[in-house]
Protein backbone atom coordinates (compact mmCIF):
# COMPACT_ATOMS: atom_id res chain seq x y z
CA UNK A 1 0.00 0.00 0.00
CA UNK A 2 1.22 3.33 -0.71
CA UNK A 3 1.70 6.07 2.16
CA UNK A 4 1.85 9.28 2.13
CA UNK A 5 5.62 9.96 2.99
CA UNK A 6 5.44 8.02 -0.54
CA UNK A 7 3.40 10.23 -2.41
CA UNK A 8 5.19 13.54 -0.55
CA UNK A 9 8.61 12.88 -1.58
CA UNK A 10 7.59 12.02 -5.12
CA UNK A 11 5.57 14.97 -5.41
CA UNK A 12 8.26 17.25 -3.42
CA UNK A 13 5.17 18.28 -1.12
CA UNK A 14 5.21 17.96 2.64
CA UNK A 15 3.25 15.04 4.50
CA UNK A 16 1.05 17.41 5.97
CA UNK A 17 -0.21 19.16 2.85
CA UNK A 18 -0.30 15.96 1.03
CA UNK A 19 -2.43 14.70 3.94
CA UNK A 20 -4.67 17.52 3.87
CA UNK A 21 -5.13 17.34 0.30
CA UNK A 22 -5.89 13.72 0.32
CA UNK A 23 -8.40 14.08 2.89
CA UNK A 24 -11.45 12.71 2.71
CA UNK A 25 -13.27 15.23 4.66
CA UNK A 26 -10.49 18.50 4.38
CA UNK A 27 -10.52 21.30 6.25
CA UNK A 28 -12.36 23.94 4.26
CA UNK A 29 -9.81 26.67 5.98
CA UNK A 30 -6.78 25.08 4.87
CA UNK A 31 -5.52 26.79 1.46
CA UNK A 32 -3.94 24.99 -1.09
CA UNK A 33 -3.51 25.88 -4.54
CA UNK A 34 -5.24 24.49 -7.18
CA UNK A 35 -1.22 23.67 -9.18
CA UNK A 36 -0.26 22.28 -5.59
CA UNK A 37 -3.74 20.37 -4.94
CA UNK A 38 -3.53 19.06 -8.99
CA UNK A 39 0.04 17.72 -9.27
CA UNK A 40 -0.55 15.61 -6.00
CA UNK A 41 -4.42 14.12 -7.18
CA UNK A 42 -1.73 13.21 -10.09
CA UNK A 43 0.49 11.77 -8.17
CA UNK A 44 -1.63 9.99 -6.19
CA UNK A 45 -3.36 8.80 -8.80
CA UNK A 46 -0.27 7.47 -10.59
CA UNK A 47 1.27 5.43 -7.56
CA UNK A 48 -2.48 3.87 -7.87
CA UNK A 49 -2.76 5.52 -4.03
CA UNK A 50 -5.94 4.21 -2.15
CA UNK A 51 -6.61 5.50 1.36
CA UNK A 52 -7.11 3.28 4.57
CA UNK A 53 -10.42 2.65 5.17
CA UNK A 54 -10.06 0.32 7.64
CA UNK A 55 -7.58 2.44 10.12
CA UNK A 56 -9.89 5.16 9.29
CA UNK A 57 -13.45 3.60 9.92
CA UNK A 58 -11.79 2.07 13.23
CA UNK A 59 -11.28 5.14 14.90
CA UNK A 60 -15.15 6.15 14.04
CA UNK A 61 -16.08 2.79 15.88
CA UNK A 62 -17.28 1.14 12.36
CA UNK A 63 -16.29 -0.89 9.30
CA UNK A 64 -15.95 0.42 5.90
CA UNK A 65 -18.12 -1.91 4.35
CA UNK A 66 -20.71 -0.53 1.98
CA UNK A 67 -23.95 -3.19 2.50
CA UNK A 68 -26.42 -3.05 -0.68
CA UNK A 69 -29.71 -4.31 -0.68
CA UNK A 70 -30.72 -5.53 -4.46
CA UNK A 71 -33.84 -7.33 -6.00
CA UNK A 72 -33.42 -10.97 -6.38
CA UNK A 73 -33.52 -10.65 -10.67
CA UNK A 74 -31.45 -11.95 -13.24
CA UNK A 75 -31.64 -9.71 -15.43
CA UNK A 76 -29.16 -7.13 -16.98
CA UNK A 77 -30.63 -4.26 -15.08
CA UNK A 78 -29.47 -5.87 -11.83
CA UNK A 79 -25.91 -6.97 -13.69
CA UNK A 80 -25.29 -3.00 -14.65
CA UNK A 81 -26.44 -1.70 -10.82
CA UNK A 82 -23.66 -3.93 -9.35
CA UNK A 83 -21.29 -3.27 -12.22
CA UNK A 84 -21.86 0.68 -11.44
CA UNK A 85 -21.42 -0.22 -7.98
CA UNK A 86 -18.61 -2.17 -7.86
CA UNK A 87 -16.54 0.69 -9.82
CA UNK A 88 -17.60 3.18 -7.97
CA UNK A 89 -16.94 1.59 -4.33
CA UNK A 90 -13.41 0.39 -5.60
CA UNK A 91 -11.99 3.95 -6.81
CA UNK A 92 -13.45 5.33 -3.43
CA UNK A 93 -11.57 2.20 -1.90
CA UNK A 94 -14.51 0.63 -0.15
CA UNK A 95 -15.41 -2.51 0.50
CA UNK A 96 -18.89 -3.61 -0.63
CA UNK A 97 -21.20 -6.71 0.44
CA UNK A 98 -24.34 -7.35 -1.21
CA UNK A 99 -27.59 -8.64 -0.55
CA UNK A 100 -30.01 -10.17 -3.08
CA UNK A 101 -33.75 -10.64 -1.50
CA UNK A 102 -37.03 -9.13 -2.71
CA UNK A 103 -39.35 -9.01 0.74
CA UNK A 104 -39.93 -6.52 3.23
CA UNK A 105 -39.44 -8.87 6.14
CA UNK A 106 -35.45 -9.94 4.28
CA UNK A 107 -35.44 -6.06 3.87
CA UNK A 108 -36.00 -5.24 7.88
CA UNK A 109 -33.34 -7.91 8.13
CA UNK A 110 -30.83 -6.56 6.27
CA UNK A 111 -31.05 -2.80 7.57
CA UNK A 112 -30.90 -4.63 11.68
CA UNK A 113 -27.82 -6.78 10.48
CA UNK A 114 -26.00 -3.30 8.78
CA UNK A 115 -26.63 -1.56 12.33
CA UNK A 116 -25.25 -4.18 14.50
CA UNK A 117 -22.27 -4.77 12.11
CA UNK A 118 -21.87 -0.60 12.22
CA UNK A 119 -21.01 -0.85 8.18
CA UNK A 120 -20.22 3.09 6.81
CA UNK A 121 -23.69 3.30 5.01
CA UNK A 122 -26.33 0.95 2.69
CA UNK A 123 -27.08 1.15 -0.77
CA UNK A 124 -30.93 0.19 -1.08
CA UNK A 125 -32.88 -0.91 -4.17
CA UNK A 126 -36.56 -1.94 -2.20
CA UNK A 127 -38.51 -4.05 -4.56
CA UNK A 128 -41.11 -4.73 -2.24
CA UNK A 129 -44.27 -2.82 -1.88
CA UNK A 130 -44.00 0.87 -0.74
CA UNK A 131 -45.51 1.85 2.79
CA UNK A 132 -45.48 3.34 5.84
CA UNK A 133 -44.02 0.81 7.64
CA UNK A 134 -41.07 0.72 5.61
CA UNK A 135 -40.38 4.62 5.74
CA UNK A 136 -40.54 4.34 9.27
CA UNK A 137 -37.75 1.87 9.38
CA UNK A 138 -35.69 3.74 6.94
CA UNK A 139 -36.30 6.58 9.28
CA UNK A 140 -35.41 5.17 12.22
CA UNK A 141 -32.34 3.82 10.49
CA UNK A 142 -31.40 7.53 9.51
CA UNK A 143 -32.30 8.88 13.02
CA UNK A 144 -29.72 6.68 14.75
CA UNK A 145 -27.12 7.93 12.19
CA UNK A 146 -27.34 5.57 9.43
CA UNK A 147 -25.92 6.46 5.89
CA UNK A 148 -28.62 5.68 3.28
CA UNK A 149 -28.79 6.20 -0.79
CA UNK A 150 -31.82 4.65 -2.53
CA UNK A 151 -31.90 3.53 -5.97
CA UNK A 152 -35.30 3.62 -8.17
CA UNK A 153 -37.33 4.57 -5.23
CA UNK A 154 -40.44 6.53 -4.45
CA UNK A 155 -38.74 9.60 -3.17
CA UNK A 156 -41.87 10.87 -2.26
CA UNK A 157 -42.03 8.72 0.47
CA UNK A 158 -38.41 8.06 1.19
CA UNK A 159 -36.96 11.12 2.92
CA UNK A 160 -33.50 10.12 1.98
CA UNK A 161 -30.65 10.85 -1.48
CA UNK A 162 -32.10 9.07 -4.27
CA UNK A 163 -30.50 8.05 -7.90
CA UNK A 164 -33.53 6.95 -10.05
CA UNK A 165 -34.70 6.88 -13.99
CA UNK A 166 -37.25 9.58 -15.49
CA UNK A 167 -40.02 7.13 -16.29
CA UNK A 168 -42.14 9.70 -17.95
CA UNK A 169 -39.65 10.95 -20.03
CA UNK A 170 -39.17 7.59 -21.50
CA UNK A 171 -42.98 7.23 -21.85
CA UNK A 172 -42.37 10.89 -24.32
CA UNK A 173 -39.39 9.19 -26.19
CA UNK A 174 -41.82 6.03 -26.61
CA UNK A 175 -44.74 8.33 -28.04
CA UNK A 176 -42.38 10.98 -30.21
CA UNK A 177 -40.86 7.76 -32.01
CA UNK A 178 -43.99 6.24 -32.67
CA UNK A 179 -45.45 9.77 -34.01
CA UNK A 180 -42.15 9.96 -35.96
CA UNK A 181 -42.98 6.32 -37.25
CA UNK A 182 -46.27 7.79 -38.64
CA UNK A 183 -48.67 5.42 -36.27
CA UNK A 184 -52.15 7.11 -36.26
CA UNK A 185 -53.63 4.50 -33.51
CA UNK A 186 -51.70 3.95 -30.16
CA UNK A 187 -51.74 1.28 -27.47
CA UNK A 188 -49.55 0.83 -24.32
CA UNK A 189 -49.70 -1.70 -21.97
CA UNK A 190 -48.96 -0.45 -18.80
CA UNK A 191 -47.17 -1.29 -15.81
CA UNK A 192 -45.13 1.66 -14.67
CA UNK A 193 -47.47 4.63 -13.99
CA UNK A 194 -44.85 7.35 -15.22
CA UNK A 195 -44.09 5.66 -17.95
CA UNK A 196 -47.76 5.54 -19.00
CA UNK A 197 -48.37 9.08 -18.16
CA UNK A 198 -45.11 10.43 -20.33
CA UNK A 199 -46.42 8.16 -23.12
CA UNK A 200 -49.88 9.33 -23.13
CA UNK A 201 -48.93 13.03 -22.04
CA UNK A 202 -46.98 13.44 -25.54
CA UNK A 203 -49.59 12.04 -27.40
CA UNK A 204 -52.37 14.41 -26.20
CA UNK A 205 -49.45 17.04 -26.95
CA UNK A 206 -49.68 15.83 -30.64
CA UNK A 207 -53.38 16.09 -30.51
CA UNK A 208 -53.50 12.11 -30.13
CA UNK A 209 -55.03 9.59 -27.75
CA UNK A 210 -54.13 6.04 -26.85
CA UNK A 211 -55.89 2.50 -25.85
CA UNK A 212 -54.77 1.74 -22.42
CA UNK A 213 -54.76 -1.81 -21.24
CA UNK A 214 -53.82 -4.08 -18.34
CA UNK A 215 -51.28 -6.67 -18.53
CA UNK A 216 -53.45 -9.77 -18.69
CA UNK A 217 -53.27 -12.31 -21.63
CA UNK A 218 -57.00 -11.43 -22.50
CA UNK A 219 -55.46 -7.97 -23.07
CA UNK A 220 -52.56 -9.34 -24.92
CA UNK A 221 -55.15 -11.14 -27.41
CA UNK A 222 -57.48 -7.89 -27.69
CA UNK A 223 -54.54 -6.05 -28.62
CA UNK A 224 -53.89 -8.37 -31.52
CA UNK A 225 -57.40 -8.76 -32.40
CA UNK A 226 -57.26 -5.17 -32.44
CA UNK A 227 -54.07 -4.84 -34.84
CA UNK A 228 -55.48 -7.67 -37.36
CA UNK A 229 -58.65 -5.94 -37.74
CA UNK A 230 -57.56 -2.35 -38.30
CA UNK A 231 -55.85 -1.45 -41.48
CA UNK A 232 -53.98 1.80 -39.82
CA UNK A 233 -50.33 2.09 -38.80
CA UNK A 234 -50.40 0.86 -34.87
CA UNK A 235 -47.85 1.97 -32.51
CA UNK A 236 -47.75 -0.17 -29.12
CA UNK A 237 -45.68 0.79 -26.21
CA UNK A 238 -45.22 -1.81 -23.41
CA UNK A 239 -43.87 -0.84 -19.58
CA UNK A 240 -41.01 -3.68 -19.89
CA UNK A 241 -39.28 -5.69 -22.72
CA UNK A 242 -41.06 -9.03 -21.15
CA UNK A 243 -44.86 -7.64 -22.23
CA UNK A 244 -43.07 -6.52 -25.75
CA UNK A 245 -41.56 -10.26 -26.07
CA UNK A 246 -45.21 -12.11 -25.26
CA UNK A 247 -46.72 -9.65 -27.65
CA UNK A 248 -44.35 -10.51 -30.31
CA UNK A 249 -44.78 -13.94 -30.13
CA UNK A 250 -48.59 -13.57 -30.48
CA UNK A 251 -48.00 -10.59 -33.14
CA UNK A 252 -46.18 -13.10 -35.30
CA UNK A 253 -48.41 -16.25 -34.57
CA UNK A 254 -50.95 -13.92 -35.66
CA UNK A 255 -49.26 -13.60 -39.18
CA UNK A 256 -48.31 -9.68 -38.72
CA UNK A 257 -44.37 -8.89 -38.13
CA UNK A 258 -43.84 -6.61 -35.69
CA UNK A 259 -41.64 -3.05 -37.42
CA UNK A 260 -44.06 -3.49 -40.68
CA UNK A 261 -47.72 -2.12 -40.04
CA UNK A 262 -47.31 -2.78 -36.27
CA UNK A 263 -44.67 -1.20 -34.62
CA UNK A 264 -43.44 -2.07 -31.23
CA UNK A 265 -41.56 -0.58 -28.22
CA UNK A 266 -40.65 -2.10 -25.34
CA UNK A 267 -38.44 -0.67 -22.07
CA UNK A 268 -35.85 -1.84 -20.27
CA UNK A 269 -33.46 -3.17 -22.76
CA UNK A 270 -33.08 -6.30 -21.66
CA UNK A 271 -30.35 -9.22 -23.11
CA UNK A 272 -33.46 -10.81 -24.78
CA UNK A 273 -34.57 -7.42 -27.30
CA UNK A 274 -31.84 -7.63 -29.28
CA UNK A 275 -31.81 -11.30 -29.84
CA UNK A 276 -35.76 -11.20 -30.84
CA UNK A 277 -36.14 -11.03 -34.52
CA UNK A 278 -36.90 -8.96 -35.35
CA UNK A 279 -35.30 -7.45 -32.73
CA UNK A 280 -36.96 -5.21 -30.39
CA UNK A 281 -36.90 -1.25 -30.33
CA UNK A 282 -36.57 -0.32 -26.39
CA UNK A 283 -35.91 2.08 -23.59
CA UNK A 284 -32.21 1.59 -22.38
CA UNK A 285 -32.00 2.89 -19.04
CA UNK A 286 -28.73 4.13 -17.72
CA UNK A 287 -28.04 1.44 -14.57
CA UNK A 288 -24.73 1.12 -14.77
CA UNK A 289 -24.28 5.01 -14.28
CA UNK A 290 -26.83 4.62 -11.11
CA UNK A 291 -24.42 2.51 -9.25
CA UNK A 292 -21.73 4.80 -9.58
CA UNK A 293 -23.76 7.69 -8.88
CA UNK A 294 -25.43 5.85 -5.74
CA UNK A 295 -21.96 4.87 -4.19
CA UNK A 296 -20.52 8.90 -5.09
CA UNK A 297 -23.20 9.74 -2.76
CA UNK A 298 -22.97 7.43 -0.06
CA UNK A 299 -19.29 8.58 0.17
CA UNK A 300 -20.69 12.29 -0.07
CA UNK A 301 -22.93 11.25 2.97
CA UNK A 302 -20.80 9.44 5.19
CA UNK A 303 -18.16 12.77 4.97
CA UNK A 304 -20.84 15.06 5.70
CA UNK A 305 -20.76 16.55 2.43
CA UNK A 306 -24.60 17.37 0.50
CA UNK A 307 -25.86 15.13 -1.83
CA UNK A 308 -29.15 16.00 -3.91
CA UNK A 309 -31.48 13.08 -5.74
CA UNK A 310 -31.18 12.88 -9.28
CA UNK A 311 -33.10 11.36 -11.86
CA UNK A 312 -31.22 9.83 -14.95
CA UNK A 313 -32.75 10.44 -18.38
CA UNK A 314 -33.37 7.17 -20.42
CA UNK A 315 -32.62 6.69 -23.85
CA UNK A 316 -34.23 4.88 -27.13
CA UNK A 317 -32.26 2.06 -28.54
CA UNK A 318 -34.06 1.65 -32.23
CA UNK A 319 -34.20 -1.52 -33.66
CA UNK A 320 -36.29 -3.47 -36.37
CA UNK A 321 -39.90 -3.33 -34.44
CA UNK A 322 -40.39 0.18 -35.12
Amino acid sequence: MVKLAEIAKASGFSIPVVSRVLSPNPNIEAKIAPKTRELILETAKRMKYRPNRNAEFLKRGQNPVIGVFLPHFRNSLIADLVMGISEAAQKHGFPVSFAFETSFENYRKFIEDTSGLRNCGIITYPYFQVNQEAAKLIEGYCQNGGKMVMVNADKSLYRVPHVGMDDHCGGRIAAEHLLERGCEEFIIIEGIPERRDGFAAKLKDAGMDCTICPETMDSYRIVVDQCRKSGRKIGIFTSADRMAATLHGLLLQAGMVPGERVKLIGYDDLFLSRHLAPALTTIFQPFTEAGRLAVNKLVDIIYDRPAESVALKPELIVRKTT
